[in-house]
């Protein structure tokens, strides 16, 4: 009997989102509940929905680093007994991809959906009115139908684990042994693991993805070399559930979300959350950075010693981060695993060698920086991902101007933004002198795409060729769409951040609102300097030639701000290519709170509440769209 293929899509919507992960679905059903009536169309490659919690990128053993009751959409909840999960454990990937198939049915996206659809590009019409997709179908036969549709709007939600760094060694080409990329990493695991002529797996990385593999390999029972770079980002920081601090046992995940602890974080919307004084207190005098120093050289105490890693074990020692907790953001990860991960280094399955790799040979030897040689079955590379959207856009031009990571600045776009960056520079350090004593650190090598050694993007610009990093107002639009008022796309899921979930959804309507023109007037300005006590009023940018310029000069310059941000506060981290925190999530909803004209302090009791109420959940956003919803049309803005 013939498979019946789906519909023909059509030739014309209202909005497209590119992407099925958790920013996609957000946006979608944001969407779909303000505006019932638009045509909505999702698209994405994969044959199931879920980005990294796809059927076919689900890889034995994979869990979120989120608790029960933290990974979930605040009008849906993740009920434990309906899956099987008991209160406070880790999420199984399987049952995050269950719970968001589940999700698309409660939300009706079904019929909206549309995989197994690889998008080839997507050009900006003349005039900035539109956009046309440009978008390959595989079928359930394997045939292929290509599609051109337009849009209104265009979301593009491919989030930054989109498309891998592809591998490439000297010599790797007669290596004799399987080269695995994590992103492939679901297809060959259980093969591999299954394997008894496959005695030996080499782990290449350091990130929490690496810590998966490692851990996979050796409870197989597989003798493991985790290799992680000398001259690279290091081990990252890894840590149990829950840190005790003195006599408090504190859930790690609500610690970074509770507004007491993220004030000991520098932040430059830190504002945002009605309490600068105090931000200023501790991060603008000498007696509050010190206490600001005793709290992170505290918590960084207590998770070296309670992840297992202060025994002094001489391998142990090599998976210890290179600096303080304070420096790092998407570099921290939650030992998530049903056995001690280290215990395995400890009994001498897991070796450790902290150098270069710089050949490949024949045989399956792997050659390090140092002379020493390592025969492996297998080598499994966890070399990170690109950093852009994963789908060409274009007219290419003007990617510079939409924030996009680009090589195809124009002098005068780069005299711009270099102009900004030292403002902004100038500005940061002068709010936060702690900020100037970062680790030293090679910055502009993240600006390469790729970043790893002997590693290079195919069919693009030269290994050494530095790249734009993003640069996007409040981490979703474009800049240039701001200032010349076409809002006609947005970006979401660009920026590294553990409370996921919560923030999808607050820039999912954050996003709707302003493509539609809905965000309220005028909104607040990240800067204290140069433009204090000014605000950005994004619906003067037609107005008079003056209005125009001043509200034009604060986008970009608070575009520039927060970009620059990452590259000092998290010099650990990858904010200099990519908005990246992990302490500064709540003062960064409460900025999009702000302008959608919502409360930000959601506690109750005010600024009690908000002291002494505990860690931000979902539960605090419940019925965000609705509120948002009834506000609009009451015409009452929400207040601090």
């Amino acid at each position: 009997m013939a498979l019946q293929a789906p519909p023909a899509l059509p030739s014309s919507v209202h909005t497209i989102i590119l992407g099925a992960g958790i920013s996609g679905l957000a946006a979608a059903s944001t969407f779909r509940r303000c505006a019932p009536s638009i045509s909505l169309l999702i698209l994405d490659a994969n044959d199931s929905i879920g980005g990294v919690w796809a059927t076919e990128n689900l890889y034995p053993g994979l869990k979120t680093n989120n608790l029960l009751g933290t990974y979930e959409y605040s009008d849906f909840p993740m009920r434990g007994e309906d899956y099987g999960l008991k209160t406070k454990e880790h999420i199984p990937g399987t049952v995050i991809h269950e719970y968001m198939e589940r999700f698309v049915d409660w939300a009706g996206l079904r019929e909206c959906l549309r995989l197994r659809t690889r998008v080839l590009g997507a050009e900006e019409t003349e005039g900035g009115k539109g956009w046309v997709v440009r978008c390959l179908e595989t079928m359930d036969d394997r045939a292929e139908r290509k599609y051109e549709v337009r849009c209104e709007k265009l979301v593009v939600a491919t989030g930054l684990t989109c498309v891998p760094m592809p591998i490439r060694f000297a010599g790797q080409e007669t290596f004799d042994a399987p080269i695995v990329n994590f992103a492939n990493l679901a297809k060959v695991a259980k093969t591999l693991a299954a394997d008894e002529n496959v005695k030996h797996v080499t782990v290449y990385g350091g990130a929490k993805a690496a810590y998966d593999c490692v851990y996979m390999f050796a409870r197989a029972g597989k003798q493991v070399t985790w290799v992680i770079r000398r001259s690279g980002h290091g081990p990252m920081w890894m840590a149990p559930a829950h840190v005790y601090l003195g006599p408090f046992r504190c859930w790690l995940e609500k610690l970074t979300v509770t507004r007491f602890f993220t004030w000991f974080s520098p932040c430059v919307w830190g504002d945002s959350d009605g309490f600068g004084w105090i931000r200023r207190c501790l991060h603008a005098t000498r007696v509050g950075r010190k206490v600001v120093d005793g709290f992170w050289g505290k918590l960084s105490e207590e998770t070296l010693l309670q992840a297992g890693l202060s025994d002094g074990n001489e391998e142990l020692k090599k998976l210890v981060p290179t600096a303080s907790a304070f420096w790092y953001a998407g570099g921290l990860g939650i030992l998530n695993y049903d056995e001690d991960v280290y215990g395995f280094v400890r009994s001498g399955k897991v070796r450790v060698v902290r150098e270069d790799v710089v050949e490949l040979e024949s045989g399956g030897r792997v050659r390090f920086a140092d002379g020493e040689v390592v025969k492996t079955d297998a080598l499994v590379c966890s070399s990170g991902w690109r950093w852009d959207p994963g789908v060409p856009l274009g007219p290419e031009e003007k990617l510079a101007g939409w924030g996009v990571p680009s090589t195809k600045y124009s002098r005068g776009q780069k005299e711009e933004w270099d102009r900004l960056n030292e403002r902004a520079d100038r500005e940061i350090l002068e709010r936060f002198p702690r900020l100037a004593t970062a680790p030293v650190r090679d910055q502009d090598s993240l600006l390469v795409n790729p970043v790893d050694v002997g590693i290079e993007k195919e069919g693009g610009p030269k290994e050494n060729e530095q790249y734009a990093p993003w640069r996007l107002w409040r981490s979703v639009a474009p800049p240039s769409q701001v200032v010349s008022g076409e809002r006609s796309l947005v970006f979401l899921g660009m920026l590294f951040n553990i409370s996921t979930v919560v923030r999808v959804e607050i820039t999912s309507l954050w996003a709707y609102a302003y493509l539609h023109g809905l965000l309220k007037q005028p909104v607040a300005s990240l800067s204290t300097k140069d433009t204090a006590g000014l605000e950005i009023d994004v619906a003067s940018m037609k107005a008079e030639v003056t209005a125009c310029q001043n509200a034009t000069e604060r986008v970009m310059y608070d575009t520039a701000l927060f970009n620059r941000f990452g590259k000092w506060r998290y010099a650990m981290g990858f904010g200099v290519r990519v908005p990246d925190f992990v302490f500064d999530s709540v003062p960064f909803f409460d900025l999009l709170l702000g302008d959608l004209g919502l409360r930000s302090w959601r506690k109750g009791w005010g600024w009690v509440g908000e002291v002494f109420g505990g860690g931000y959940g979902q539960s605090d956003y419940k019925g965000l769209v609705d509120e948002w919803l009834a506000m609009r049309a009451g015409g009452v803005e929400g207040r601090t």
